[in-house]
């Protein structure tokens, strides 16, 4: 008698292809659910930054400071010293994801259009005073990558809010 079990060298050979075929369709799709993840991962990280801000400014009755350097998609946190006067960092400066294929976050100095109260131009720095209240008022810093657009905004209450742009309309995240 034959022995029949395993597999023959065609049906490993269609196995193989099909598994190479799955793999070349799915990596384009990969990309750019990574590269979605990176920007909202980065607009979630400032947001978060802001909040802890707005929440170290009353605890500690002075002034925190979010710097944002728009050309080289930077940014950090600063804390005012009253005894000399001058802004502290805070925490390390914080660089905006990479991305992966020269898809990068970056920020943006500008933006077409704007959630409803808030500047089309993006802030370079937002600062809390002692009670959690933006100084300049309502703010907004604008991110994106070559397929979406995100925003953090803070409003006049001291409201922290993320934005996402989609079908031609800034929608809260």
């Amino acid at each position: 008698m034959e022995n029949d079990s395993g597999f023959s060298l065609v049906e490993l050979c269609v196995l193989l292809a099909t598994a190479a075929l799955l793999a070349a369709l799915s990596i384009p799709m990969l990309n750019t659910s990574m590269q979605s993840m990176q920007l909202l991962s980065d607009s979630r990280s400032i947001s978060s930054t802001m909040t802890y801000a707005k929440l170290r400014a009353v605890s500690q009755m002075t002034q925190f400071r979010m710097s944002f350097d728009l050309d080289n998609d930077e940014w950090m946190l600063e804390r005012w010293d009253r005894e000399n006067e001058e802004w502290e960092l805070e925490q390390d400066i914080n660089a905006l994801s990479r991305g992966i294929s020269s898809n990068r976050v970056t920020f943006k100095a500008e933006s077409d259009s704007s959630p409803d109260g808030f500047p089309t131009v993006a802030a370079t720095e937002i600062t809390f005073n002692s009670r959690g209240f933006p100084i300049d008022g309502a703010d907004i810093v604008y991110l994106a990558n070559e397929e979406e657009d995100y925003a953090v905004s803070t409003s006049l209450s001291g409201k922290i809010q993320l934005w996402r742009y989609e079908d031609d309309a800034w929608v809260a995240r």
